[in-house]
């Protein structure tokens, strides 16, 4: 018995693949053409948004980033939460005028640089705070809020300390020799890494450590779980975990990553021109490359940790900052910022009429910093 399809349902099949192709059509080109690209967001998706269309806040000598739904700017003592309608919200107290900031979901720690004190805040809360002997050098913090304070000026060298979301002191890891660059904590709250370098030699030695927290909390001798020593020379400028327990470590000339105690290189600068490097749950990579005689064009990189799968966004000049966040990427040509998610599509495309300072973006907002004021771009 033959089977035979009725024209209507060929007619539907037809249809159904002639719009998938149109939709891998559109895809391709969307990523790749920057013509059809900047046509399609300019009048189609109205994706475009201009200096002076949006709310804002005057500033003057203020420090301001982005938190969670809100931008915060820190001024005399004061941190203030303004909502995306540039709305005043609420203020809180801190003994801090030149801050240390890390956000992560929820919660925002912050500290005095080279001080001694420091604040968890969650939303427009102060949890709690301490005090530490030393100078602050550096934090870090996970989405659960346990909390990576680095000290400096001690009897040692350096040392760690980490705390619970509450405030519970959990253990201190010190270091005689070498000065801790960065640190991060899992968010199953399982490893602490720390990276640290020494400089007191001829060469540069820096260093990877993998805790054990469970095991740092019973002082067992074996707490840290992997130990790696960098070739001589590779300075070490940022460490964080992505998708799961991938320890990323980003170097001044190439890029690891940590996987079940085993170490595998995945960018060396001195093959490929990386202008920026950054990291946020993905590895992210702006690439300039040569197309012909003193011609060149830029390539956004976005590579999924740890199978390196990679997706990629073209961009027509080149940048001059980058920051990255949770599922954010902020691109700052000077008078123009594009705003890419880690799937490669564009969410915004903001042009200004003056130089932008920085950009603070967040999951939810962006602030574009002038010299005089912040406007608040929803994200």
């Amino acid at each position: 018995m033959k089977f035979r399809l009725s024209k209507k349902k060929i007619i539907l099949l037809s249809i159904v693949l002639v719009i998938m192709i149109l939709a891998v059509t559109f895809s391709l080109l969307y990523k790749h053409n920057l013509s059809f690209r900047k046509f399609v967001d300019n009048y189609i998706f109205k994706k475009n948004i201009t200096e002076n269309t949006l709310p804002k806040i005057s500033t003057d000598n203020t420090y301001s980033f982005a938190y969670n739904d809100y931008i915060v700017t820190l001024d005399k003592n004061e941190l203030v939460f303004y909502k995306k309608s540039a709305e005043k919200v609420s203020s809180l107290d801190v003994k801090i005028s030149k801050p240390i900031i890390q956000t992560c979901g929820k919660y925002l720690c912050i500290a005095e640089k080279d001080g001694s004190k420091f604040y968890l805040i969650n939303n427009q809360n102060i949890l709690w705070q301490k005090d530490v002997d030393g100078k602050i050098s550096n934090l870090s913090i996970n989405k659960n809020g346990y909390v990576a304070v680095s000290i400096s000026d001690t009897t040692y060298k350096t040392l760690c300390k980490v705390y619970k979301e509450d405030g519970t002191e959990l253990f201190t890891k010190y270091l005689s020799k070498s000065s801790i660059i960065d640190s991060c904590i899992s968010n199953d709250n399982k490893f602490l890494a720390i990276a640290d370098v020494n400089t007191s030699g001829i060469s540069v030695q820096s260093n990877i450590q993998i805790i054990s927290i469970e095991k740092a909390l019973s002082n067992s001798p074996d707490s840290i779980q992997y130990n790696y020593t960098a070739p001589l020379d590779n300075f070490i400028v940022n460490i964080e975990y992505c998708n799961g327990n991938n320890l990323v470590c980003l170097y001044d000339n190439h890029i690891d990553i940590i996987k079940n105690n085993a170490v595998s290189e995945v960018t060396n600068f001195d093959n490929t021109n990386i202008l920026f490097a950054d990291m946020n749950d993905k590895l992210i990579q702006i690439e300039k490359r040569n197309t012909g005689l003193l011609s060149y064009d830029f390539e956004l990189q976005i590579l999924n940790i740890p199978d390196l799968n990679r997706t990629t966004y073209s961009l027509d000049k080149e940048p001059k900052s980058v920051e990255v966040f949770g599922n954010i990427i902020a691109i700052n040509f000077g008078t123009e910022a594009l705003f890419i998610n880690n799937s490669g599509w564009l969410i915004k495309d903001y042009t200004a009429y003056q130089e932008i300072q920085a950009i603070t973006i967040s999951n939810n907002i962006a602030g574009i910093i002038f010299k005089d004021k912040v406007e608040f771009l929803p994200l």
